[in-house]
C-alpha cells in the first residue's frame, strides 16, 4: 500500500499553499464518476448511511481494507476477548457500508455476529434470548430504546450482553449512564466516518473524549466562521484528508461533525470530544451548544425519561416535551435553569408520557422540523462558502 504525504497532496493538486487547496463537500462526491473496469482493486460499492445527509455511493478498495485493518490494531491494541464469543449487530445491511464495518471490528476480536437487519424490537429482543450474545453494538438511541423494551417487558429469559459498543452519533454521558444501568454492561463508544470507514477513533477512558487512530487519515479542525484553525478548547468542524491510493480519496473534506480540540497528539491527529452536527440545530439554541447538551441535562435528572423533542417553537418560545411518568414538576427546577441558559428563546417544558414521543429517527437531534438555515438532508453546496 502506498500512502501519501501531504506535500505530495499539495503537489498533485499544483497548490503553493496547504490552504489554497479548496474544500471538498458532500455535494462534490456525490458528482463523482468511478470507472471500475479501470480498477480491478475494487472489493465491494457502499454508501454513507443517510441518516443526516442523502447517501453518496463509493467503491472500496484492497488499499480501504489494509488502512482499516491497520487502524483496528491500534483501536484494538488492548482489548482482550475470549475465543466463542459473538457479537449482535443491529445495523442496516445493504448498500450503507457501516454494518461491514462493525463486522470487521468484531472479526478483528474474534467474535462470531449476527446480522439481524431492519426488524421488529421484540423481534430483536427474541434472537438475543435466543443466540445470547456477550457483545451488542448499535446507534446510541437505539441502545437506549431497546432497553427500554427490555425494562417494560421484564424480559426474565433474555441473558443481557456484558459489553456495548456504540458509533454513529454523539453520546452524552447521562445517557451512557442510563444505558449501562439498563443493560447492566459496560459501554464504550467509537467515532467513525461513512465515507471512510470506522472506528477511526477510540475512546479515552470513558469521559467522552476520543483519541485519533488512523495514521492515514489526517484531520484538521476548522472555525467554520473563518476556515482556521482553532485552538485547544475551542470547537470546530473536522475536515479530513485521506493520504491513501483509493479511487474514493477524500482531500480536505468538510465532514460537517463538529470536534472540540482537547489537544495535538501528533500533526493531524487530535484528542477531541464529539459535540455534534454542523447543520443539527434546534430552534433558539445559542451557537456554542448542540442538542447533546440538552440530551445530557435532562438526562441527567432522574425524573425525567429517556426521550425527548421539540414540540413547538415560536418567535419567543420553544416547547420541550418529556417523558417522564410523572408529572413536569417532577423535574429539578435546576433542569429548566440550566435547559434555559442555553436558549436565547424563553423555554417551557411539558410531560409526555412514556412512550408515547416519536422513535423514528435514529439519530439525536435530526427531525423533520428543524434544521440549521436548511432541510438536514440538503447537503451544503461547496459555492456556498468561501475558501
Amino acid at each position: 500500500m502506498k500512502t501519501l504525504e501531504l506535500a505530495a497532496v499539495k503537489a498533485q493538486l499544483g497548490r503553493l499553499s496547504w490552504y489554497e487547496i479548496p474544500f471538498t463537500y458532500k455535494e462534490d462526491l456525490r458528482f463523482r464518476k468511478y470507472d471500475s473496469m479501470a480498477n480491478c482493486q475494487i472489493l465491494h460499492w457502499f454508501s454513507s448511511s443517510g441518516t443526516t445527509a442523502l447517501p453518496v455511493i463509493y467503491p472500496w478498495t484492497a488499499a480501504d481494507e489494509e488502512v482499516a485493518k491497520l487502524t483496528l490494531q491500534k483501536v484494538h491494541s488492548s482489548t482482550d476477548t475470549p475465543p466463542g464469543m459473538t457479537a449482535f449487530i443491529i445495523a442496516p445491511t445493504g448498500l450503507p457500508g457501516m454494518w461491514y464495518h462493525m463486522a470487521r471490528q468484531l472479526r478483528h476480536l474474534g467474535l462470531a455476529t449476527v446480522f439481524p437487519g431492519v426488524d421488529s424490537p421484540n423481534r430483536i429482543l427474541n434472537l438475543i434470548a435466543q443466540l445470547k450474545p456477550q457483545l451488542l453494538i448499535s446507534l446510541p438511541l437505539v441502545l437506549s430504546r431497546l432497553g427500554e423494551l427490555l425494562t417494560i417487558y421484564s424480559r426474565l429469559d433474555l441473558e443481557p450482553p456484558t459489553t456495548l459498543f456504540t458509533g454513529g452519533d454523539v453520546l452524552t454521558n447521562a445517557r451512557r449512564q442510563r444505558i449501562e444501568a439498563i443493560w447492566g454492561a459496560k459501554l464504550q463508544s467509537f467515532y467513525g466516518l461513512s465515507e471512510v470507514f470506522g472506528p477511526l477513533a477510540s475512546e479515552f477512558g470513558n469521559c467522552g473524549e476520543f483519541v485519533w487512530q488512523a495514521d492515514e487519515v489526517f484531520v484538521e479542525i476548522l472555525d467554520p466562521a473563518t476556515n482556521q484553525p482553532v485552538q485547544e478548547g475551542e470547537t470546530g468542524v473536522a475536515v479530513i484528508t485521506t493520504l491513501w491510493e483509493r479511487p474514493a480519496s477524500l482531500v480536505r473534506y468538510w465532514t460537517g461533525d463538529c470536534f472540540r480540540l482537547i489537544d495535538w497528539l501528533a500533526p493531524g491527529c487530535p484528542r477531541f470530544q464529539m459535540r455534534g452536527r454542523e447543520q443539527l440545530r434546534l430552534p433558539g439554541l445559542r451557537p456554542e451548544f448542540f442538542p447533546q447538551d440538552v440530551d445530557e441535562v435532562l438526562l441527567a435528572d432522574p425524573a425525567a425519561g429517556t426521550e425527548w423533542a421539540i414540540a413547538a417553537a415560536s418567535d419567543d418560545e420553544v416547547l420541550i416535551r418529556v417523558e417522564t411518568p410523572d408529572t413536569i414538576d417532577a423535574l429539578d427546577w435546576q433542569t429548566k435553569n440550566k435547559l434555559q441558559s442555553m436558549f436565547d428563546l424563553s423555554v417551557r417544558l411539558t410531560a409526555a408520557s412514556l412512550g408515547t414521543l416519536d422513535r423514528s429517527t435514529p439519530k439525536l437531534g435530526i427531525s423533520s422540523h428543524w434544521s440549521s438555515h436548511r432541510d438536514i438532508n440538503s447537503p451544503v453546496n461547496s459555492s456556498e462558502r468561501s475558501q
